[in-house]
């Protein structure tokens, strides 16, 4: 990164109070920004912008108290992103090329300005779209169909048969397509139940590292567009998870859960098989539900309640102590008082 104040101005729609001609090199957090650095502050954070060090601040207004150029702004926080989102994309800009270490199988399609690292892996009558960044060690198994402009970091799984729409970015050693968790008992062994399905991805879905998204025993595993995994997330078979959807780390859904629309998920939550999460649903941290939840409403708990229910519990367990030995006492004074009337 390399602008004027001017320039940066230009990109998201501000105006410079200062210097326009001031170049920064990058950008960076009130605490840690240098005089070579633009940060940024939003309303409640201006305060906190005097005593930074960074050489010019997206603000939401013109602060008097502030020394540095200013590049006044609506939203400050979201002028960053953009500006970051620019940072990242020449950072992550590679050339055009297939690595001689690359394995490519046979009836191979491959798109047109792709990228294919050393020690990648692309099975017989995969088909690649244009503009795609397959990174080294990424392994796409037989009939794989990947959209355009997707983005496969290192260690990257997509089994066979599975598709990935467009502009999907899929982070370090997540595995697309493994095995659903099927079997079942004969004479005391279980026996494997062939897992002959496969995972859709739609478009503009995000995945974080290391995630497991299983393959659907019939059918298909889908994850619709829009949708955002942090990492750590497993999917079941069969699992349909709608567009827009949040989960946060370590959720975990159970087989042919439905996830509706714009749900959103909160760490270390899930659900069990075969249950429908209604849209617009949002499940706190550490919510786990064992019976279909409707959309349009906040839930917590184990099992999950509505979150002010969730609340009310969580408050009334911090005094069971207290009120388990106030108990102890009571029962003490009912045994006295029952011998009393017995004598």
């Amino acid at each position: 990164m390399r602008y004027t104040l001017a320039e940066i101005a230009a990109k998201i729609g501000g105006e410079v109070v200062g210097d326009e001609n001031l170049v920064v090199t990058g950008i960076n957090s009130l605490e840690a920004a240098s005089a070579e650095e633009l940060s940024f502050a939003e309303e409640k954070f201006l305060e906190k912008a005097l005593t930074s060090k960074a050489g010019a601040l997206l603000v939401p207004r013109k602060v008097e108290n502030l020394s540095q150029p200013l590049i006044i702004c609506d939203q400050p926080f979201r002028a960053a992103g953009l500006l970051m989102m620019e940072i990242d994309k020449a950072a992550q800009m590679v050339d055009h090329r297939i690595d001689p270490a690359a394995v490519i199988g046979e009836n191979v399609s491959l798109g047109n300005n792709l990228y294919i690292g050393p020690g990648a892996v692309i099975s017989d009558d995969a088909v690649i779209g244009d503009n795609c960044r397959i990174c080294a060690n990424t392994y796409i198994g037989k009939a794989v169909q990947i959209g355009a402009d997707c983005h496969l970091y290192p260690g990257v799984v997509i089994r066979e048969n599975c598709r990935l729409g467009d502009r999907v970015m899929i982070h370090p050693n997540s595995v697309i397509g493994s095995d659903g968790f099927g079997f079942f008992q004969v004479g005391g062994c279980n026996v494997k139940i062939p897992q002959i399905g496969r995972v859709i991805i739609e478009d503009d879905v995000e995945i974080g590292a290391l995630c497991t998204i299983n393959r659907a025993a019939l059918g298909e595993t889908v994850i619709g567009r829009g949708t955002k995994l942090d990492d750590h997330v497993h999917l079941g078979h069969g699992v349909k998870i709608g567009h827009e959807v949040i989960m946060c780390a370590q959720v975990g859904l159970a087989g042919s859960v439905h996830i509706g629309n714009q749900v959103m998920l909160g760490p270390r939550s899930g659900a069990g098989d075969h249950l429908t999460i209604g849209d617009r649903a949002r499940l706190m941290g550490n919510t786990l539900t064992a019976k279909n939840l409707e959309g349009n409403k906040d839930y917590g708990g184990i099992p999950a309640v509505p979150v002010k229910q969730a609340l009310r519990q969580m408050m009334a367990a911090t005094h069971l102590p207290k009120d388990r030995g106030r108990l102890a006492k009571l029962e003490k004074r009912v045994q006295e008082l029952e011998k009393l009337l017995q004598k």
